[in-house]
């Protein structure tokens, strides 16, 4: 079974009585509260070429861009890990790294368990609360224009780098403008920025009518969106905003930057859809944010009139 239809079976299963929204969205919401929850395992979210500290901020900070999509203020953690003997040792920069990440975000670590495991694995779920309404994925029109918070595509880049050389450290013999490029990607994936102030400014604004956070892939979430929604999306592909010099250093690398862009995972950036233009919203924002094409009423996602399929990530594709 795929990851959607192990979901789809999951909420034949167990049907929402007392949630606003549950099984389906970025977070489940009730009353007032919104909860997610996230693992990091190890050798399938992250191998030890990876610092601690990153980890641990990281485990953090892909349940923090959940509660953003939704629209949350972030309240409250609880941490459950499964801690091998490798890390016995070094636990305190990664509890650090975590603890500090926490206070930055303002969010209270109030619990969890603890437990010998083979590899590391990291399942934190957090909570938030909504001021005015959560966001959803479901509400998107025909006619909304379809935005991307920041250029896209580096996570992948990284990803593909990091997988390559076994390190988050460039080749020291690769040209400069190659080892910066390569040293930002990296750092993309492994310290993802969850757009948290965005999300809470968004849920503000009447005129945003749906949101998804991109942790599959630019193509498999705007899908997830559109079923949401019940509605297609017509997208343009020079309007995307790529990740600064991902077209020329990227590309001298041996990254495919097309299937960077519109399938890599891990981006944390929001995607979201209002009727409102590009300037009059990143003007009510206070930031630039990105039109990269509008919601349309037939069926299906289209790039340049073409077909775009969802090819992000799987945990259980077939290999």
């Amino acid at each position: 079974m795929t990851e959607k239809e192990i979901i789809e079976r999951i909420r034949e299963l167990f049907p929402q009585r007392a949630a606003t929204v549950g099984i389906g969205d970025d977070a489940a919401v009730v009353g007032e509260q919104v909860i997610t929850t996230d693992m990091l395992i190890e050798d399938v979210d992250f191998t030890r070429a990876v610092p601690v500290e990153s980890i641990g901020r990281k485990s953090l900070a892909v349940n923090l861009s959940d509660l953003a999509a939704m629209g949350a203020i972030p309240a409250y953690a609880v941490v459950a890990l499964g801690i091998p003997e490798w890390l016995m040792n070094g636990i305190d920069p990664f509890l650090r790294a975590l603890a500090d990440y926490a206070r930055q975000y303002d969010i209270d670590l109030i619990g969890g368990d603890l437990s010998r495991a083979e590899k590391l694995i990291i399942a934190i779920t957090a909570t938030g609360w909504v001021e005015s309404r959560p966001l959803l994925r479901s509400g998107a029109h025909p006619g909304d224009r379809l935005y991307v918070s920041r250029p896209l595509g580096a996570a992948a880049a990284g990803l593909e780098l990091l997988t390559r050389w076994k390190s988050i450290e460039p080749p020291s013999d690769l040209p400069y403008a190659q080892r910066e490029f390569a040293a930002s990607a990296i750092r993309r994936l492994i310290e993802p920025e969850p757009e948290v102030k965005l999300g809470i400014a968004l849920a503000d604004l009447v005129q945003i009518t749906s949101c998804i956070d991109i942790s599959d892939g630019l193509s498999t979430d705007l899908h997830h969106l559109c079923d949401a929604s019940g509605t297609g999306a017509e997208i343009e592909r020079q309007r995307i905003p790529v990740f600064p010099d991902l077209l020329g250093s990227g590309t001298a690398l041996g990254i495919d930057a097309r299937a960077a862009v519109l399938h890599g995972g891990e981006e944390y950036a929001l995607l979201f859809t209002s009727a409102m233009r590009e300037s009059e919203l990143s003007t009510r924002l206070g930031r630039p944010v990105y039109a990269i094409g509008k919601m349309a009423s037939e069926k299906g996602v289209r790039i340049d009139g073409q077909a775009l399929e969802p090819g992000g990530f799987d945990h259980f594709a077939v290999k």
